[in-house]
């Protein structure tokens, strides 16, 4: 491009807008300026071989960018590139050490996100399938949560440090441990798996259909509503893996 970048730092994110506020220096004075940055910008970049995938900016983002008028004659930042981010890197070195931080909770929409309390960066929560999402009010209160996925910068998201998960998960946890053999109601059947509700704990759970499996479901009048006995192989606080006992 031909037009002349400048170098600022995003000082500001209005997630609900997907807008940003940039601090330059122009002419030895300190200014502002704002920026889109939703999904269609990002679009934009890419098409032009400006980066090659979509970045998803914090408080702290050094940028460069292009100042623009629009047709309402108001300056605006255009092509806004990442360049690097200091807080960013502090945290991630920190996290290789002792992976713990207090942060607040803010939901957008439908999605949870969490602002570390030092550095004001903002992370997406991740709340797994079996946990209850935090109580988000109007006098926040900081929690402790841990950041993953910290090798891929532009990936990283919050995780809490301590879960608060749905009783029926917690029960489904003591069957697994103590291998205990569960009645199982089978709601669905498809080419590919079996989909049943287990007893007590009421969660879901799919059985993946094997030559075993298949010939039991020929040799035996299952449908809908079936109660079969299975077991829990495996579980995270996302999945639960069953398998049918005899």
């Amino acid at each position: 491009m031909s037009e002349k970048y400048f170098r600022g730092k995003i000082i500001s994110i209005n997630n609900d807008k997907k807008k940003v506020t940039i601090e330059y220096i122009s002419n030895n004075k300190n200014k502002t300026i704002q920026a889109i940055i939703d999904d269609k910008q990002q679009e934009k970049y890419i098409q032009l071989k400006l980066i090659k995938k979509t970045h998803r900016f914090l408080v702290g983002d050094h940028v460069k960018f292009v100042i623009k008028k629009s047709s309402q004659n108001v300056f605006f930042a255009d092509y806004v590139l990442y360049e690097y981010n200091n807080s960013l890197e502090v945290l991630i070195q920190k996290a290789t050490i002792e992976n713990k931080f207090l942060g607040y909770v803010k939901k957008v929409d439908e999605d949870y996100f969490i602002k570390e309390i030092d550095s004001y960066l903002f992370f997406p929560l991740r709340i797994s399938k079996f946990e209850f999402p935090p109580v988000v009010s109007e006098s926040p209160k900081a929690i402790s949560f841990k950041m993953i996925n910290i090798e891929k910068p532009e990936k990283i998201m919050a995780e809490l440090y301590n879960h608060h998960y749905t009783e029926g998960f917690l029960v489904a946890v003591k069957q697994h441990k103590s291998q205990q053999i569960i009645e199982a109601i089978i709601k669905k059947i498809t080419p590919y798996g079996i989909f049943v509700s287990l007893s007590e704990s009421g969660l879901e759970s799919k059985i993946t259909i094997n030559e075993k499996i298949n010939k039991k479901i020929e040799d035996t009048n299952l449908g809908v509503d079936s109660i079969i006995k299975v077991k829990i192989t495996h579980i995270t606080s996302d999945r639960i893996v069953t398998d049918w006992v005899e």
